[in-house]
């Protein structure tokens, strides 16, 4: 796939306009290798960074991604083939911050995943 990033006379602005979306997906740290080799499979590229969550603290990895719109449907599919929610326990420490909370275990997602409109594409 080719990005023409060069001026877009319609817009008058100097930019060409993207059919993409900014993905970004938080991801499990016992789905982060199922989930890369599903999105490699596939032919889709992206960035992978270490990360950790701010409720549990638990290791997790950030996905950063341009998809093009034809193919998000194709890129969601593979996040729910390789990854799945789990039922986690609720470190101790946490329960004295959270008063109010009774239950003993949280249900965590496999992917957590934001999606935004891509407006353009820099590369210097």
């Amino acid at each position: 796939m080719a990005i023409d990033l060069g001026p877009d006379d319609a817009a008058g602005d100097g930019y060409t306009r993207l059919a993409m979306k900014l993905l970004i997906a938080f991801v499990h740290q016992f789905d982060v290798d199922k989930v890369s080799e599903g999105l490699l499979a596939g032919g889709h590229r992206f960035t992978r960074l270490p990360s950790v969550g701010g409720f549990l603290g638990e290791a997790s990895a950030t996905f950063v991604m341009a998809v093009e719109d034809d193919r998000l449907d194709e890129v969601l599919s593979a996040f729910e083939r390789s990854s799945e929610a789990r039922d986690v326990e609720i470190p101790l420490n946490l329960h004295g911050r959270l008063e109010d909370w009774k239950a003993a275990t949280v249900r965590f997602a496999g992917a957590t995943i934001l999606i935004g409109e891509l407006e353009r594409v820099v590369k210097t």
